[in-house]
């Protein structure tokens, strides 16, 4: 499917034809399909670009450029008028992943990129083109909610910053279906209302933690991520799977509470992946590796510190589970201290 812009072009109905066998008369032909058949010309100022099988196209041209004798075959296309206004783009965003979404579903990224209807998709763009914090190649440009080994650049990735959206708007700023976000496009002004809502979460989540507000206010922030992301582990807050971490948390600790009061709270837990309670679980101080598999796992130990896991049911299967992961009797389990009583 291509679309096309700029310059003239024109639609040239074939209104009248003349049989070449006598088998059918002009007037046995329906209009609407007489209407359906005629020539698109250009006049050689249009822009086309592709806005659905890319990977088709880029396969032709490497055909053509190994045999250009193929440059005589025929192929079909579907040509949609394109305007390459702000009306235009949205119109045209909002085609590709409609198609992509009820036939083969497009990628994380290229809804992120694209989705004119995904209230999250809007928000990180918001937040990565125009807003401080998250521009200027702070977020790193990759479908992966994980960033890449050795980066000490980006605070994470523009997936991961989805992720988050997607906890903080479903879990945190109201009890909404994800899918409702996805699929229905609310109106300007509520996707302000959800934009200030993330900065707000942001702005509160640097007073969590010093480092992670002067990483914000920072000219050169890549010195502050290396500082904060190291071979001996750093702050949690500097890794994709702490940010996702510290907004489920902000989910259980909303409930009754306003946000301001629930991010009081988080200050109180430890962000150092050396110590307690992510050492040997999230974080593996011999391989310098973090295990994603027990980011769930260290999630209920944090409850536990916040006071939100305590019935003796809950304590006791905690015990059990981190018992499995250390290889020990549950009766050897030592709990990290509660910061919430």
């Amino acid at each position: 499917m291509l679309q096309v812009y700029d310059g003239d072009p024109a639609w040239h109905q074939l209104d009248h034809f003349t049989p070449q066998v006598h088998d059918i008369a002009v007037d046995d032909v329906p209009e609407d399909a007489v209407a359906s058949l005629g020539f698109l010309s250009f006049n050689g100022e249009e822009k086309l670009f592709a806005l659905d099988g890319q990977h088709r196209l880029a396969g032709i041209q490497e055909a053509l450029d190994k045999d250009n004798t193929l440059g005589d075959d025929e192929v079909s296309v579907i040509i949609v008028a394109h305007k390459n206004t702000a009306t235009g783009l949205i119109r045209t965003r909002r085609l590709f992943t409609t198609l992509n979404k009820t036939a083969k579903p497009v990628s994380k990224g290229e809804i992120i990129a694209l989705d004119e209807a995904d209230v999250m998709a809007i928000t990180v763009r918001d937040l990565v083109e125009n807003q401080a914090h998250f521009s200027d190649g702070r977020i790193l440009i990759v479908a992966n909610s994980n960033l890449p080994v050795g980066d000490v650049s980006h605070l994470t990735t523009i997936a991961n910053l989805y992720d988050v959206l997607t906890i903080l708007f479903s879990k945190v700023k109201e009890k909404i279906p994800v899918k409702e976000l996805q699929y229905n496009r609310p109106s300007d002004e509520r996707l302000a209302e959800y934009r200030d809502f993330a900065l707000l979460y942001f702005e509160l989540l640097a007073k969590t933690s010093p480092k992670l507000a002067e990483y914000f206010a920072a000219a050169i922030p890549e010195k502050v991520v290396k500082s904060q992301r190291t071979a001996r582990g750093g702050n949690v807050l500097f890794r994709p799977v702490g940010q996702t971490l510290f907004a489920h948390l902000t989910e259980a600790l909303i409930k009754g509470r306003p946000l301001e009061e629930a991010m009081t709270i988080l200050k109180l837990l430890p962000t150092n992946l050396a110590k307690a309670p992510y050492v040997n679980l999230l974080w593996n101080p011999t391989t310098s590796t973090l295990d994603l598999r027990r980011q769930v796992l260290v999630r209920r130990v944090l409850l536990y510190m916040l006071g939100i896991v305590k019935t003796p049911a809950q304590i006791k299967r905690l015990r059990d589970d981190l018992a499995r992961v250390w290889a020990c009797e549950p009766s050897e389990v030592i709990l990290p201290e509660k910061v919430v009583n």
